[in-house]
């Protein structure tokens, strides 16, 4: 209810950039305590797609569990917590924490790209006027408005970026930038009604990193379940005893 609440205030009353960034999070973020069933599909070139399927468990802002379902990478499992994250394969017993760097690269990215807080971790610039929502804009395209971000916390995974917003307050198409100034991921979003509310369908994520042949990666959000998640289950798993 409050998205559409929002949704309506940002369509009578002149844009703000803040508005506009809860706007955005809350139309692709507001899943807590969910099980999200995603299928990411990964292409690059001439070579083969890499298909993988897994569940996303969200307990919070700060706290998110991947476990793959897919019979190549069955059992392993990424958890994210706070600013951290750790990678957990069958048949080890110690996790593998996993570099800020490592997360902006290569299939962990997408948890980055999904964990961006918007309204928390960034202030935001409107631009002067609208741009279509689509590049290139295709034909009848809606308008965007466009919000320049940029982080307030060292925490955030990209220190800048562009965003651009439709006239319902939803996230269409993000740029994400490096401290260096070089952009890093471009995401394209698409939405579906669910139980009468909007929710994400897809996200494209592009690896501008890559030069030439940049691969994307498409996530489709297969299904959500409400359910409530233990916080045992964002914890790691005890230490092994000493021998």
């Amino acid at each position: 209810m409050f998205e559409l609440l929002l949704a309506s205030v940002l369509a009578l009353s002149p844009p703000d950039a803040a508005a506009l960034l809860q706007s955005a999070d809350e139309m692709r973020t507001g899943m807590v305590q969910t099980v999200v069933s995603i299928r990411a599909t990964t292409r690059q070139g001439d070579r083969p797609d890499l298909v993988a399927e897994f569940d996303l468990y969200v307990g919070g802002d700060d706290r998110q569990l991947v476990v793959f379902t897919d019979p190549k990478n069955s059992g392993r499992k990424l958890l994210l917590r706070d600013a951290k994250a750790w990678l957990m394969t069958p048949g080890t017993t110690h996790p593998v924490a996993i570099s800020a760097n490592q997360r902006l690269s290569g299939g962990a990215s997408f948890a980055d790209v999904a964990r961006v807080r918007l309204a928390r971790d960034f202030s935001g610039r409107l631009r002067p006027g609208t741009e279509p929502c689509d590049e290139p804009p295709r034909e009848q395209t809606e308008p965007c408005h466009v919000v320049e971000i940029a982080a307030t916390v060292r925490t955030a995974p990209y220190a800048a970026g562009t965003l651009w917003v439709d006239a319902s307050g939803r996230a269409r198409r993000a740029i994400y930038v490096l401290p260096s100034g070089k952009p890093a991921k471009e995401v394209r979003f698409e939405y579906r009604a669910q139980d009468g509310r909007p929710v994400l369908a897809k996200a494209v994520i592009v690896d501008l990193l890559a030069g030439d042949g940049k691969p994307s990666t498409t996530l489709e959000y297969l299904r959500y379940r409400r359910t409530r998640l233990a916080d045992e289950l964002f914890e790691l798993p005890p230490a092994p005893p000493s021998p």
